[in-house]
């Protein structure tokens, strides 16, 4: 009886991940007529498509999403990267490419929302922070656009991974100084604006555009000079 019970536990198991698994393979989207695309990309997506079927894991429905999102077909790569989101919901960066992918095609709202679950999955990703105050600073929502960037106003010694490809000439906080600066001049708060500004200045005398903006303060205050 035990022997028994446990095989049929087991079988039990067994079905409940099939029926799961093929359940997730059934909504993987498939692109119906891929001739129009070049002899690369359709190996890509047959490749990736090919490997997310035969093993449903969060990694290989989020490499065909990124596949579909390389090759412009968004509504496929949305949907891929919701499935691998779901799939593993501790892993953060399915909703950080959905949520760039949404910000491309300028959906705000569920920018913010992807954003946010990467913030709350794991809050030292800065760029999923700061793409997060631009959405709310596009909804009209400065107070939690100040909060965001105000996150990452402070972090001057964030060290990047040794695999990190992006480079840039000014830390991620200099940026969030300077959204901080331009709410704070859209609100009418030119003193505290104009104070950011000089910061950032101090600090990164090359970023060029706290000095169009500081320009434009002065200008405003008829300080010519």
């Amino acid at each position: 009886y035990i022997s028994a019970g446990i095989i049929g536990l087991l079988i039990l198991v067994f079905l409940v991940r099939f029926i799961i698994s093929n359940q997730t393979t059934n909504k993987i989207p498939e692109i119906s007529n891929i001739s129009n695309l070049s002899n690369r990309v359709q190996e890509q997506i047959s490749e990736a498509f090919s490997k997310a079927r035969s093993k449903p894991s969060a990694a290989n429905l989020g490499m065909l999403g990124m596949v579909y999102h390389s090759s412009a077909n968004y509504s496929e790569a949305t949907r891929c990267y919701k499935l691998a989101a779901q799939k593993d919901n501790s892993e953060w960066i399915w909703n950080y490419y959905n949520g760039y992918l949404d910000m491309e095609m300028g959906n705000s709202d569920l920018a913010m929302v992807n954003f946010l679950s990467v913030t709350e999955k794991n809050p030292e990703i800065d760029l999923a922070w700061y793409y997060l105050g631009e959405q709310y600073k596009n909804l009209k929502n400065n107070e939690l656009a100040e909060k965001s960037f105000a996150h990452i106003k402070s972090i001057t010694n964030r060290v990047n991974p040794e695999n990190a490809t992006r480079q840039d000439h000014f830390p991620i906080s200099t940026y969030a100084n300077f959204e901080l600066a331009r709410i704070y001049f859209d609100t009418g708060r030119t003193d505290l604006a104009e104070t950011t500004l000089k910061e950032i200045i101090q600090s990164n005398t090359l970023f060029g555009p706290s000095y169009k903006l500081l320009g434009s303060i002065y200008n405003l205050k008829g300080d010519t000079t």
